[in-house]
C-alpha cells in the first residue's frame, strides 16, 4: 500500500539541502512529511540539477499516492523540469518562492562578467529570455507563487526596482499557470526563513489557499 502524502524541498542557487531547513523542521512539527534533496545548484546546469533530482527522488515520489513540492528560487525551475521530464502524474501541490520564471536580471549582468557564467554554469539558465515551461494547458495540480518585495540589497538598489527582492523582480516571480500569489515583505535571502512565509506554505498544502 502506498503512503499517502509526502513534500518534497528544493534548494536554490548556490544553496544546499541546510537552506531549506527552516521550512523542513516547520513543515515537520506541523504533521508533514518532508523530504529534503541536495542538488549541484552552484556549478551544475539546470538540466544536471533535475537529472540530480531525479536520482534522489525516484524511489520517494513512487512511495506516495501524492507528492508535494516547495521550492526556492532556482529551485522552482527544476521543479517544473522534472516534473515535465517524467510526465509527473502524483503531483498535489506546488509552491515556488522566489522563483525567477522569467529570468533575471542580475543573471544577464554576472553572465556579461569573463567566465563568470562558464564556471557558474546555472547563471546561463537564469537570463531574462528565460521560458519556463508551463503547465496551463493541462495541469492537474495546483501552484501557489510567493515573490517577495524587500529590495535591501545594495547590488539590489543599483540594478533592480523597487518591485523586487533584491534579486528578482515581482513580475519575473509570477506565473501564468498560478493559481495562487502573494507578496510577502522579505528579500530573496531570507524569504524562506520566517514565520510568515511558513504559515502560508502550510496553509496552501492543507488547503489549497494561502487563507
Amino acid at each position: 500500500m502506498l503512503n499517502k502524502e509526502i513534500t518534497i524541498l528544493i534548494h536554490g542557487f548556490n544553496k544546499n539541502q541546510s537552506d531549506m531547513f527552516y521550512l523542513e523542521a516547520g513543515l515537520k512539527a506541523a504533521g508533514f512529511a518532508v523530504f529534503s534533496v541536495n542538488l549541484p545548484t552552484t556549478f551544475g546546469s539546470l538540466a544536471q540539477c533535475r537529472n540530480a533530482l531525479s536520482e534522489q527522488i525516484k524511489e520517494v515520489v513512487d512511495e506516495y499516492e501524492v507528492v508535494n513540492y516547495v521550492a526556492h528560487s532556482m529551485g522552482g525551475l527544476i521543479t517544473r523540469a522534472y516534473i515535465d521530464s517524467v510526465q509527473q502524474n502524483n503531483v498535489g501541490k506546488c509552491v515556488f518562492i522566489a522563483t525567477p520564471h522569467k529570468g533575471s536580471r542580475l543573471a544577464a549582468i554576472a553572465a556579461g562578467i569573463p567566465l563568470y557564467a562558464r564556471i557558474f554554469r546555472p547563471v546561463s539558465d537564469l537570463l531574462p529570455n528565460l521560458q519556463y515551461r508551463s503547465f496551463t494547458a493541462n495541469k492537474s495540480f495546483k501552484i501557489a507563487v510567493i515573490a517577495g518585495s524587500s529590495n535591501d540589497s545594495i547590488i539590489g538598489r543599483l540594478f533592480l526596482p523597487d518591485g523586487s527582492d533584491g534579486r528578482v523582480e515581482i513580475a519575473s516571480v509570477k506565473s501564468n499557470d498560478m493559481d495562487e500569489f502573494i507578496v510577502l515583505p522579505y528579500n530573496h535571502h531570507n524569504i524562506h526563513k520566517n514565520s510568515e512565509t511558513l504559515a502560508a506554505v502550510k496553509n496552501f498544502l492543507a488547503r489549497g489557499t494561502f487563507n
